[in-house]
């Protein structure tokens, strides 16, 4: 399993896109002008490191993408992409641009990504495309997963076309669950005809025309959402388009700004006939009691625990609210993690893994501790043992 220690064999990671990788450290990627990597196959465990200044900056003809990959059909997972700085235009054509993946069709486990991103797409009839962390999310119904990622990312899409823009996932037709994003979004088409969808989380969450439907579970946005021109200009707390009859989206928020020429809401700009059970949107942060979905609350409602264990929320493994963190919104087990041990620890069972997985959040929701020690090995310290 082949150790990543710097930007060039990050880069060469082109050489084998069927490869296992792992990285030994965080990698400064300042001045370097990274190539996005092609289709991958193979799996990359970030061992909770991180990427630092990533950079892409692409002006050309033709369907353009940015991002560490172009699409995804393997697993990467606990990798952070910090400070990105992502510019990608086209001149006549889409534009599409992202942190980690432009189209996914594999795993994602606890990635985040911080920085800015903008997309420019001089295409009438083309997307422009841009989101803090993926693009397009299980395109063609092929199998795309988020769990347990993030983003910080500030978002900028122009387009003479169609725009979409999120500050997680732009499009969303798999699975995305215990995963949020905080930046501030915005797209604007100078199109008659096309229109814009901007939302804090995704912009559009499933496709009647291709029967592929988005799932989102126990996940928050807290970014503004801001949508200009078009044809129609929708823009959504968390989504701006609920979009196919079966998507559904479970125990989530949103806190941000929805703002659109035409339609925007609180959590949701538009629902065609999706499910929203047990959601939630600050009716007084976003400016709107007006939502196609979930229900309002007041910033007081939204920071009392009571407001989500009535509606059934999990606040023994998954949510946590202490009236400090996350400016007293509930919100996950901390994130970014720390990093993991240098050496990967190849000896460690998978079915020992998932215990040490299920021990460990069992501790944090009891108060307890819960470390790497030198030699690799998973420490706990109860809440209930004083002198452990």
């Amino acid at each position: 399993m082949p150790a990543i220690t710097n930007v060039n064999e990050l880069q060469n990671i082109s050489l084998d896109l069927a490869g296992n990788y792992w990285l030994a450290n965080d990698i400064d990627a300042s001045g370097f002008g990274f190539v996005p990597l092609g289709i991958f196959t193979g799996t990359l465990d970030g061992k909770n490191h991180k990427i630092t200044d990533f950079t892409i900056t692409i002006n050309a003809a033709g369907i353009q993408e940015g991002a560490l990959f172009e699409e995804n059909q393997g697993a990467i997972t606990n990798l952070g992409l910090e400070d990105c700085a992502i510019s990608v235009t086209s001149t006549n054509n889409a534009a599409r641009a992202c942190a980690l993946v432009i189209d996914n069709r594999g795993t994602i486990l606890g990635c985040w990504s911080t920085g800015t991103i903008s997309a420019t797409c001089n295409g009438a009839t083309a997307w422009g495309n841009g989101a803090g962390l993926v693009c397009i999310n299980n395109m063609l119904g092929d199998g795309g997963t988020l769990d347990k990622c993030y983003s910080s990312v500030d978002v900028t899409v122009t387009s003479q076309g169609y725009a979409v823009a999120a500050g997680l996932v732009a499009i969303n037709y798999g699975d995305i669950s215990e995963s949020y994003a905080n930046g501030d979004i915005s797209a604007t088409s100078s199109s008659g005809t096309r229109n814009v969808y901007v939302g804090g989380l995704v912009g559009e969450n499933g496709y009647n025309f291709a029967d592929y439907e988005g799932i989102i579970t126990d996940s928050y946005a807290r970014g503004n959402a801001t949508a200009t021109g078009g044809g129609t200009a929708y823009a959504g707390g968390l989504v701006a388009v609920n979009e196919h009859a079966s998507s559904t989206i479970t125990d989530s928020y949103s806190t941000g700004i929805p703002a659109a020429d035409d339609t925007d809401g609180g959590l949701c700009a538009l629902n065609n006939g999706g499910a929203f059970t047990d959601c939630f949107w600050d009716t007084q942060t976003s400016g709107t009691a007006v939502s196609d979905g979930g229900t309002g609350k007041t910033t007081s409602q939204m920071k009392t625990k009571s407001t989500f264990t009535s509606a059934g929320w999990d606040f023994i493994i998954i949510w946590f609210i202490n009236g400090i963190t996350n400016d007293g919104y509930p919100f996950h087990f901390a994130m970014p993690p720390e990093p993991l041990p240098d050496a990967p620890r190849a000896t460690v069972a998978v079915e020992d893994k998932i215990a040490l997985e299920c021990v460990r959040n069992i501790e944090m929701a009891a108060g307890g501790r819960f470390r790497i020690d030198e030699e690799g090995n998973a420490v706990y310290k109860s809440r209930y043992a004083r002198n452990a």
